[in-house]
Protein backbone atom coordinates (compact mmCIF):
# COMPACT_ATOMS: atom_id res chain seq x y z
CA UNK A 1 0.00 0.00 0.00
CA UNK A 2 1.06 3.52 -0.67
CA UNK A 3 2.19 5.15 2.47
CA UNK A 4 1.57 8.59 1.27
CA UNK A 5 -2.44 7.87 0.58
CA UNK A 6 -4.64 9.20 3.33
CA UNK A 7 -7.11 6.65 4.98
CA UNK A 8 -10.35 6.67 3.88
CA UNK A 9 -13.12 6.91 6.62
CA UNK A 10 -16.48 5.83 4.42
CA UNK A 11 -19.87 6.47 6.11
CA UNK A 12 -22.59 4.91 4.57
CA UNK A 13 -20.18 2.32 3.75
CA UNK A 14 -22.53 -0.77 3.28
CA UNK A 15 -24.92 1.32 0.99
CA UNK A 16 -24.84 1.14 -2.99
CA UNK A 17 -22.47 3.50 -3.49
CA UNK A 18 -20.31 3.06 -0.19
CA UNK A 19 -19.67 -0.47 -0.76
CA UNK A 20 -18.56 0.05 -4.59
CA UNK A 21 -16.55 3.08 -3.32
CA UNK A 22 -15.11 1.20 -0.60
CA UNK A 23 -13.93 -2.03 -2.55
CA UNK A 24 -12.34 0.35 -5.29
CA UNK A 25 -10.64 2.53 -2.73
CA UNK A 26 -8.94 -0.88 -1.47
CA UNK A 27 -8.25 -2.06 -5.14
CA UNK A 28 -6.16 1.03 -5.46
CA UNK A 29 -4.51 0.67 -2.24
CA UNK A 30 -6.09 2.50 0.25
CA UNK A 31 -6.98 2.00 3.67
CA UNK A 32 -10.43 1.91 4.58
CA UNK A 33 -12.54 2.18 7.57
CA UNK A 34 -15.86 1.59 6.63
CA UNK A 35 -19.14 2.92 9.38
CA UNK A 36 -22.72 2.43 9.16
CA UNK A 37 -25.50 0.55 11.53
CA UNK A 38 -24.48 -2.62 10.12
CA UNK A 39 -21.75 -4.39 8.85
CA UNK A 40 -21.35 -5.47 5.32
CA UNK A 41 -20.06 -8.82 4.36
CA UNK A 42 -19.06 -7.37 1.16
CA UNK A 43 -16.24 -5.49 2.40
CA UNK A 44 -12.68 -6.84 3.53
CA UNK A 45 -11.58 -3.75 6.08
CA UNK A 46 -12.35 -2.66 9.19
CA UNK A 47 -15.74 -1.57 9.75
CA UNK A 48 -17.80 0.27 12.39
CA UNK A 49 -21.09 -0.16 13.77
CA UNK A 50 -22.28 3.24 15.18
CA UNK A 51 -25.34 5.51 14.86
CA UNK A 52 -23.58 8.96 13.64
CA UNK A 53 -26.13 10.87 14.64
CA UNK A 54 -25.99 10.11 18.73
CA UNK A 55 -21.84 8.67 18.90
CA UNK A 56 -18.44 10.45 19.50
CA UNK A 57 -16.07 8.37 17.31
CA UNK A 58 -12.96 10.55 16.76
CA UNK A 59 -10.98 8.10 18.62
CA UNK A 60 -11.23 5.89 15.56
CA UNK A 61 -10.02 7.98 13.28
CA UNK A 62 -6.60 8.28 12.20
CA UNK A 63 -5.06 11.59 12.61
CA UNK A 64 -4.81 12.84 8.45
CA UNK A 65 -8.29 10.68 7.56
CA UNK A 66 -10.13 11.49 4.68
CA UNK A 67 -13.67 11.36 5.62
CA UNK A 68 -16.33 10.59 2.92
CA UNK A 69 -19.91 11.40 4.35
CA UNK A 70 -22.31 9.08 2.50
CA UNK A 71 -24.46 8.37 4.95
CA UNK A 72 -28.20 9.53 5.10
CA UNK A 73 -31.70 9.45 4.89
CA UNK A 74 -31.42 8.68 0.93
CA UNK A 75 -34.79 9.14 -0.21
CA UNK A 76 -37.41 11.43 -0.21
CA UNK A 77 -40.13 9.28 0.02
CA UNK A 78 -38.29 8.10 3.34
CA UNK A 79 -38.09 11.48 4.40
CA UNK A 80 -41.38 12.04 4.48
CA UNK A 81 -42.38 9.09 5.73
CA UNK A 82 -40.34 9.67 9.26
CA UNK A 83 -39.17 13.22 9.01
CA UNK A 84 -37.67 13.19 12.78
CA UNK A 85 -35.57 10.01 11.78
CA UNK A 86 -34.54 12.32 8.43
CA UNK A 87 -33.49 15.48 10.79
CA UNK A 88 -31.26 12.69 12.54
CA UNK A 89 -29.69 11.17 9.71
CA UNK A 90 -28.79 13.79 7.77
CA UNK A 91 -28.70 17.13 10.00
CA UNK A 92 -27.61 15.97 13.30
CA UNK A 93 -25.62 13.31 12.01
CA UNK A 94 -23.39 15.85 10.08
CA UNK A 95 -23.06 18.07 12.14
CA UNK A 96 -21.76 15.30 14.60
CA UNK A 97 -19.64 14.14 12.05
CA UNK A 98 -17.74 17.50 11.16
CA UNK A 99 -16.85 17.73 15.33
CA UNK A 100 -15.24 14.04 14.95
CA UNK A 101 -13.46 14.97 11.82
CA UNK A 102 -12.15 18.06 13.40
CA UNK A 103 -11.42 15.93 16.89
CA UNK A 104 -9.65 13.62 15.19
CA UNK A 105 -7.31 16.24 12.95
CA UNK A 106 -8.88 14.86 9.75
CA UNK A 107 -7.58 16.23 6.22
CA UNK A 108 -10.76 16.68 4.08
CA UNK A 109 -14.21 16.28 4.55
CA UNK A 110 -16.12 15.20 1.44
CA UNK A 111 -19.69 15.53 1.79
CA UNK A 112 -22.15 13.55 -0.73
CA UNK A 113 -25.03 16.08 -1.81
CA UNK A 114 -27.50 15.83 -4.39
CA UNK A 115 -28.77 17.31 -7.65
CA UNK A 116 -31.85 17.77 -5.23
CA UNK A 117 -30.86 20.91 -4.16
CA UNK A 118 -31.80 22.20 -7.71
CA UNK A 119 -35.31 23.37 -8.20
CA UNK A 120 -37.23 21.60 -10.68
CA UNK A 121 -38.00 23.46 -13.99
CA UNK A 122 -40.91 22.12 -16.96
CA UNK A 123 -37.86 23.38 -19.33
CA UNK A 124 -34.11 22.45 -19.71
CA UNK A 125 -32.42 25.38 -17.65
CA UNK A 126 -28.50 24.47 -17.30
CA UNK A 127 -27.81 24.37 -13.42
CA UNK A 128 -24.24 24.99 -11.78
CA UNK A 129 -22.41 25.13 -9.11
CA UNK A 130 -22.65 28.88 -8.70
CA UNK A 131 -26.50 29.30 -8.41
CA UNK A 132 -28.31 30.80 -5.42
CA UNK A 133 -30.02 28.37 -4.52
CA UNK A 134 -33.33 29.13 -1.50
CA UNK A 135 -35.07 26.47 0.48
CA UNK A 136 -38.28 27.97 -0.86
CA UNK A 137 -37.46 26.85 -3.84
CA UNK A 138 -37.67 23.18 -2.37
CA UNK A 139 -40.67 21.13 -2.61
CA UNK A 140 -38.89 17.88 -0.87
CA UNK A 141 -37.74 17.51 2.75
CA UNK A 142 -34.79 15.35 1.41
CA UNK A 143 -33.63 17.88 -0.89
CA UNK A 144 -34.21 20.40 2.11
CA UNK A 145 -31.82 18.60 4.53
CA UNK A 146 -29.09 18.18 1.77
CA UNK A 147 -28.95 21.94 1.17
CA UNK A 148 -29.24 22.59 4.82
CA UNK A 149 -26.22 20.37 5.35
CA UNK A 150 -24.54 22.43 2.80
CA UNK A 151 -24.80 25.05 4.68
CA UNK A 152 -23.88 23.22 8.31
CA UNK A 153 -20.39 22.26 6.37
CA UNK A 154 -20.12 25.74 4.87
CA UNK A 155 -20.25 27.61 8.40
CA UNK A 156 -19.09 24.74 10.93
CA UNK A 157 -16.79 22.84 9.24
CA UNK A 158 -12.94 23.58 10.96
CA UNK A 159 -10.81 21.68 8.34
CA UNK A 160 -10.67 21.91 5.15
CA UNK A 161 -14.19 20.25 2.61
CA UNK A 162 -15.22 19.30 -0.79
CA UNK A 163 -19.03 19.03 -1.51
CA UNK A 164 -19.76 16.91 -4.26
CA UNK A 165 -23.68 17.02 -5.41
CA UNK A 166 -24.40 13.34 -7.36
CA UNK A 167 -26.49 13.07 -9.73
CA UNK A 168 -29.11 10.80 -10.12
CA UNK A 169 -27.09 6.96 -9.34
CA UNK A 170 -27.95 4.36 -11.16
CA UNK A 171 -26.41 0.64 -11.26
CA UNK A 172 -26.41 -3.07 -10.86
CA UNK A 173 -28.92 -3.44 -7.95
CA UNK A 174 -31.87 -5.76 -7.37
CA UNK A 175 -34.49 -4.30 -5.98
CA UNK A 176 -34.23 -1.40 -8.44
CA UNK A 177 -33.67 1.54 -6.86
CA UNK A 178 -33.75 4.73 -9.43
CA UNK A 179 -36.02 5.49 -12.25
CA UNK A 180 -33.48 3.71 -14.85
CA UNK A 181 -33.62 0.69 -13.37
CA UNK A 182 -37.45 0.65 -11.85
CA UNK A 183 -38.68 1.74 -15.48
CA UNK A 184 -36.38 -1.23 -17.24
CA UNK A 185 -37.30 -3.61 -14.56
CA UNK A 186 -40.75 -3.15 -15.93
CA UNK A 187 -40.46 -3.57 -19.22
CA UNK A 188 -38.39 -6.83 -18.93
CA UNK A 189 -41.13 -8.01 -16.18
CA UNK A 190 -44.21 -6.71 -18.67
CA UNK A 191 -45.63 -4.66 -16.37
CA UNK A 192 -47.16 -1.21 -16.78
CA UNK A 193 -45.01 1.86 -16.96
CA UNK A 194 -46.79 5.16 -16.14
CA UNK A 195 -45.12 8.41 -15.01
CA UNK A 196 -46.16 11.86 -15.02
CA UNK A 197 -44.63 13.18 -17.55
CA UNK A 198 -42.04 11.13 -20.79
CA UNK A 199 -40.65 14.05 -20.81
CA UNK A 200 -39.19 14.51 -16.81
CA UNK A 201 -35.46 14.27 -17.56
CA UNK A 202 -32.28 14.22 -15.03
CA UNK A 203 -28.81 13.29 -15.62
CA UNK A 204 -28.55 9.78 -14.55
CA UNK A 205 -24.91 8.97 -13.63
CA UNK A 206 -23.64 5.24 -13.57
CA UNK A 207 -22.01 3.94 -9.92
CA UNK A 208 -19.13 3.47 -11.30
CA UNK A 209 -18.72 6.52 -13.27
CA UNK A 210 -19.61 8.44 -9.98
CA UNK A 211 -16.99 6.74 -7.58
CA UNK A 212 -14.23 7.33 -9.65
CA UNK A 213 -15.18 11.05 -9.71
CA UNK A 214 -15.01 10.59 -6.11
CA UNK A 215 -11.83 8.92 -6.00
CA UNK A 216 -10.36 11.73 -7.85
CA UNK A 217 -11.15 14.30 -5.30
CA UNK A 218 -9.72 12.60 -2.74
CA UNK A 219 -6.52 12.32 -4.70
CA UNK A 220 -6.49 15.82 -5.61
CA UNK A 221 -6.89 16.70 -1.94
CA UNK A 222 -7.80 19.85 0.11
CA UNK A 223 -5.20 21.92 -0.82
CA UNK A 224 -6.45 22.59 -4.64
CA UNK A 225 -10.32 21.77 -2.99
CA UNK A 226 -11.12 23.56 0.30
CA UNK A 227 -14.15 24.89 -0.10
CA UNK A 228 -15.21 23.62 -3.42
CA UNK A 229 -18.51 22.94 -4.50
CA UNK A 230 -18.21 20.51 -7.64
CA UNK A 231 -21.96 18.48 -9.66
CA UNK A 232 -21.01 14.82 -10.29
CA UNK A 233 -23.79 14.25 -12.88
CA UNK A 234 -24.45 12.24 -15.86
CA UNK A 235 -23.00 13.48 -19.50
CA UNK A 236 -26.14 14.20 -21.02
CA UNK A 237 -29.47 15.14 -19.82
CA UNK A 238 -31.99 11.76 -20.45
CA UNK A 239 -35.60 11.55 -20.28
CA UNK A 240 -37.76 8.61 -18.81
CA UNK A 241 -39.22 8.20 -22.26
CA UNK A 242 -34.81 7.67 -23.64
CA UNK A 243 -34.96 5.02 -20.51
CA UNK A 244 -37.99 3.60 -21.93
CA UNK A 245 -36.80 3.46 -25.64
CA UNK A 246 -33.65 2.13 -24.64
CA UNK A 247 -35.05 -0.49 -22.73
CA UNK A 248 -36.85 -1.83 -25.36
CA UNK A 249 -34.21 -2.09 -27.78
CA UNK A 250 -32.39 -4.06 -25.66
CA UNK A 251 -35.38 -6.21 -24.50
CA UNK A 252 -36.92 -6.35 -27.91
CA UNK A 253 -39.57 -4.90 -26.73
CA UNK A 254 -42.52 -2.09 -27.39
CA UNK A 255 -43.62 -1.05 -24.09
CA UNK A 256 -45.03 2.53 -24.05
CA UNK A 257 -44.97 4.95 -21.25
CA UNK A 258 -48.13 5.69 -19.72
CA UNK A 259 -48.04 9.69 -18.76
CA UNK A 260 -50.52 10.09 -15.77
CA UNK A 261 -50.63 14.10 -16.79
CA UNK A 262 -48.14 15.26 -14.58
CA UNK A 263 -45.87 18.36 -15.18
CA UNK A 264 -42.56 17.51 -16.78
CA UNK A 265 -39.91 17.72 -13.99
CA UNK A 266 -35.99 18.60 -15.50
CA UNK A 267 -33.18 18.95 -13.08
CA UNK A 268 -29.81 19.66 -15.47
CA UNK A 269 -26.83 19.90 -13.19
CA UNK A 270 -24.07 20.51 -15.58
CA UNK A 271 -20.87 18.88 -14.99
CA UNK A 272 -17.94 21.10 -16.64
CA UNK A 273 -16.06 22.16 -13.43
CA UNK A 274 -15.62 18.66 -12.48
CA UNK A 275 -13.59 18.43 -15.95
CA UNK A 276 -11.83 21.48 -14.92
CA UNK A 277 -11.36 20.60 -11.09
CA UNK A 278 -11.06 16.80 -11.16
CA UNK A 279 -10.48 16.27 -14.62
CA UNK A 280 -13.23 13.82 -14.79
CA UNK A 281 -16.07 13.04 -16.76
CA UNK A 282 -18.86 10.15 -17.39
CA UNK A 283 -17.90 7.47 -19.64
CA UNK A 284 -20.48 5.05 -19.04
CA UNK A 285 -23.34 5.84 -21.58
CA UNK A 286 -27.09 4.90 -20.86
CA UNK A 287 -27.55 1.54 -23.20
CA UNK A 288 -24.19 0.17 -21.44
CA UNK A 289 -25.22 0.73 -18.03
CA UNK A 290 -28.79 -0.61 -18.84
CA UNK A 291 -27.45 -3.07 -20.23
CA UNK A 292 -25.10 -3.99 -17.01
CA UNK A 293 -28.33 -3.28 -15.01
CA UNK A 294 -29.92 -5.42 -16.56
CA UNK A 295 -27.94 -8.30 -16.54
CA UNK A 296 -27.67 -8.02 -12.71
CA UNK A 297 -31.16 -7.67 -11.89
CA UNK A 298 -32.22 -10.94 -14.12
CA UNK A 299 -29.74 -13.37 -12.76
CA UNK A 300 -30.45 -11.66 -8.99
CA UNK A 301 -34.08 -12.47 -9.35
CA UNK A 302 -33.33 -16.16 -10.74
CA UNK A 303 -31.29 -16.25 -8.01
CA UNK A 304 -33.36 -15.15 -4.92
CA UNK A 305 -31.08 -12.34 -4.29
CA UNK A 306 -32.24 -9.19 -2.58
Amino acid sequence: MDITKPTLVITGSSGFVGEILALCALHEGFEVIGIDLKKSDKLPCRQLELDLASENFYNEIPENATIIHLASLSTDGACKANPILALDANLRATELILENAFKSKASHFVFASSEWVYPEHSKVISQRETDELKLTSLNSLYAMTKLFGESLIRVDSKIPYTILRFGIVYGPRFPPGSAVESIAWKIYSDEEVKVGSKNTARRFIHVNDLVIGILKCIKIGPSLLNQNIINLSGAELVSLDNVANVSNEILKKTTRIIETGGTSSIRNPINTLAFDLLDWKPKIDLKVGLLECMSFMIEANTKGVK
